[in-house]
């Protein structure tokens, strides 16, 4: 368990450091890229999660990215991926952060 979590945030602060390197190389603008976060941390939080857990993450992912298009289709009266995209993304970061938060204590959940 102790070995897991220090290879995640291994490659954690290893992506953190080569993103940061490559913005500095190629002297990009000084932004992340949050859908690049998400998988990662969903591809973590299904490391620590298993099969049966995840599958709760998912539906949450879901269930917001329907509301967000839902959200779009009565403010604007139209769907446009150039806006739903970014505010996917987004939403996506913050979902599988808490996700991988806690997917940390994982071990600690029941197996079913």
């Amino acid at each position: 368990m102790v070995r897991q979590l220090i290879m995640e945030f291994i490659i954690l602060i290893g992506y953190g450091l080569l993103e940061q390197l490559t913005i500095r190389l190629f002297k990009l603008p000084h932004k992340r890229a949050a859908w690049l976060w998400a998988v990662l941390l969903m591809i973590l939080s299904f490391w620590n999660l298993g099969f049966y857990w995840y599958c709760y993450v998912l539906i949450v992912w879901m269930i917001a990215g329907i509301a967000l298009i839902i959200l779009q289709l009565t403010a604007a009266h139209q769907f446009i991926y150039r806006q739903y995209w970014p505010a996917f993304w987004r939403v996506t970061l913050v979902i599988s952060i808490a996700a991988f938060l806690v997917s940390l204590t994982g071990s600690y959940l029941p197996v079913v």
